[in-house]
Parts: structure tokens; sequence; C-alpha cells
């Protein structure tokens, strides 16, 4: 076979990354891949492809083009397509394809049996997106609306009575949550084929890690502005009583259409009964990244200063331009930071009250940090 369009390409290396590694390229990586091979720059993906035109050119060349040419290299050696002295790079990448076709590598079909599936004979499956424990969350277009717009569809992996019980629990908590401008709605719940699937608004926007670059820290007034942002959103969700546990960077989405802060994932929220105390004690584990896990909730006692202690960290890494694990602590477990970061003291004891190790000192909830926010930008 040497007759070979582009997008049988992309197809093909999307196999043979996942016969690999079992990850299929996102949807970012096949617009690199497609615009590459079709002869076009960096710029002019940027320019002309709808899914990279949300990110810079530079982030498209240095850190999308750079790491998939990587993990490319390593799949292709694993796969002895290429010699070990070899590299793939965006100029021989056409050739490491054909080789790899004649060499007879080719898997026939997508190894994942639920692509172009579609489900409630609606949504159509067109793209595996992200892997957890616990679930996989897929994106798909809705074939009843005009346009087929874009939506994503969790599909969970047990069938347990428990995991029964938890869909169902947390599908009212995300049903309440839904009615909120920067929360993506909750579209559709549903079984099929024995599983349990959730169906969200997709989003179109930059997650917020691809903006926090080691080494490179942001002005003062950029971290104030963010932190207000995810506060906004904070506030609404701790007024519905419930602890979201899992607030990090790859959870926080730079919207497209006006800049703003979008939190997604709430698989691991935590509706706090109305018959408990204010500070919203509950035995949960879960959630959160192990950097930005406060360690009441380690211990399984999340509150919803807990996510203040998440937003903190997010701050502190804007901030200094470190991630959260090269930062030292003091004897008491408090974070040292300040040395590292340009700030004003005012600003450094609004974060330092958000990440204190003892949980009782910090702001209690979403309203609190966001007003102490809101007082420096008034006292400036």
């Amino acid at each position: 076979m040497t007759a070979m369009n582009i997008e049988e390409a992309i197809i093909f290396l999307d196999n043979l990354v996942y016969e690999q590694t079992e990850k299929h390229l996102t949807r970012l990586q096949q617009s690199v891949i497609k615009g590459v091979v079709g002869g076009l720059t960096y710029q002019q993906i940027q320019q002309n492809d709808p899914i990279a035109r949300g990110y810079t050119v530079g982030y498209l060349g240095r850190y999308v083009g750079y790491n998939l040419w990587k993990d490319l290299t390593k799949v292709l050696k694993q796969a002895e397509i290429i010699e070990q002295e070899e590299r793939v790079v965006g100029a021989n990448l056409w050739d490491c394809i054909m080789r790899s076709v004649q060499k007879g590598t080719q898997p026939a079909i997508s190894f994942d049996p639920i692509l172009q599936k579609i489900l409630k004979e609606r949504y159509r499956i067109t793209e595996h997106l992200v892997s957890t424990e616990y679930s996989n969350t897929y994106m798909a277009e809705d074939e009843n609306l005009p346009d087929r717009p874009l939506c994503l569809v969790k599909r969970l992996k047990s069938q347990s009575e428990r995991t029964s019980y938890l869909f169902n629990r947390e599908t009212e908590v995300l049903y309440r949550l839904g009615k909120h401008d920067r929360i993506p709605e909750l579209l559709a719940r549903f079984e099929e084929d024995g599983y349990f699937y959730l169906v969200y608004q997709f989003v179109e926007g930059q997650p917020l890690y691809q903006e926090l670059i080691d080494g490179q820290p942001w002005e003062e007034h950029q971290v104030i502005d963010l932190l207000k942002d995810i506060l906004e959103v904070l506030v609404f969700v701790h007024k519905k009583n419930v602890i979201h546990r899992d607030v990090h960077p790859q959870n926080l989405i730079r919207r497209t259409s006006d800049n703003k802060i979008v939190l997604i994932d709430f698989g691991s929220v935590k509706e706090i009964s109305n018959s408990q105390n204010n500070s919203g004690d509950t035995r949960s584990r879960g959630g959160t990244q192990q950097d930005y896990i406060p360690p009441e909730q380690s211990m399984g006692t999340p509150k919803f200063c807990s996510d203040i202690y998440a937003v903190g960290i997010i701050g502190i890494q804007a901030l200094t331009g470190m991630r959260p694990k090269q930062l030292r602590v003091d004897n008491l477990g408090n974070l040292i930071w300040q040395k590292n970061a340009t700030v004003s003291p005012e600003f450094a004891h609004v974060l330092d009250q958000m990440v204190l190790y003892a949980f009782p000192q910090r702001y209690p909830s979403a309203t609190e940090a966001l007003e102490a926010l809101q007082q420096l930008t008034v006292d400036s």
C-alpha cells in the first residue's frame, strides 16, 4: 500500500500510538500532524485549523510539536520502524508513516470499539480524550441538533450497584450545578449496554496548565485576576453546599470566546448535608492532583477551604513560575515561597492564608477568599 491521504495517515498514527501506549492522539496533536504533513507552518496551522486557533504559535511548536515528535520517536522505535539513532521530526514524518505501512504494521481498525458508535441514537463518538481509573471521556457530535455541535461523553468503567448509586447521586449534584455560565451543563444521563453515561456541554478553550510555564512567572495583577476568576465560580459551588475537591490547572479552562475561566470535571464533587456543621466536615477521599491536595483532604476529610488551598497553590505557581513540588515547607508545614516571587506584602498575606497547613486558619470558603482579593483592588 503506497497511496494514503492525510486523514488515513492520522488514523494510522492514532492506531499505532494506541497499540503501543493505550492512549489516543489528542485533537490538537492530530491538527498539528495534519498541518505538518500538508506542508503548513505552525503559524498557518494556528490560523487555519479551528482546533489550533485558541493556542499561540510558540505553544504549538515548542510544546505540542516538540513532545509529539518525541513520543512518536519512542513509539516507532518500539515498533522497530526507525533505527535507534533516528528521530521523528516534521520533515520526515510522512516518510516514517510510509515505512511503517511497508513493514506491514498498520492496524486494520481502531482499537477502541466505541469510536464512531452512536449512543441513544444521537451522540456519535468521534475521539477518545481522557482515561482515568473510573471513567473514559470521549468527544462526540450531537446528530439530533443543527450543525452537529460537539459535546463530551463520560462512560463509567464499573457496572456495580455501588457505581449505580454514585452515578445517580453525582448526576443530581451536577444537574443543580449545571445552571451556571462557567460550569459545563449536564446535557443527558443514561444507561446503555450496561454502562452509565454522562453527556456534558463542550467548552472550547485552553486548559490553564498550558499557561503555567516553568520559569515564566506572571505579574501580580495577572495572578490576582486569575484567582478572582476561579473564586467567582467556586462561590457559586460552595453556596450550593458542594466541595469540588479537584481544583487544579487541568480542570480549569480558559474559554476562547471571552477568556473567562470555566471549572470542569465534577467527578469528585462532595455534597454537604445541611444537617452537618458549617465546617463542611465529611469523610471522603479522592480528587485533586497530589500537588494541589491539602492535608485534611488527604486524610479523607475535605472542607470548603480545601478548594481554597488548591486555588492558593495555583496562585503561587503562577507567581513564582515553579511547580508546587519544588517548594519547601517550614516547621509548621507551611509553604516557603515568597523569596521566589515578586509580590506585595498584602497579596502575599492573602496567599499565605489560603494555603495554611492548619485548615481552620484559612479562609473558610470561596466567598471570604474572594472578598480578600477584592479588598486588595480597592486598597490599591
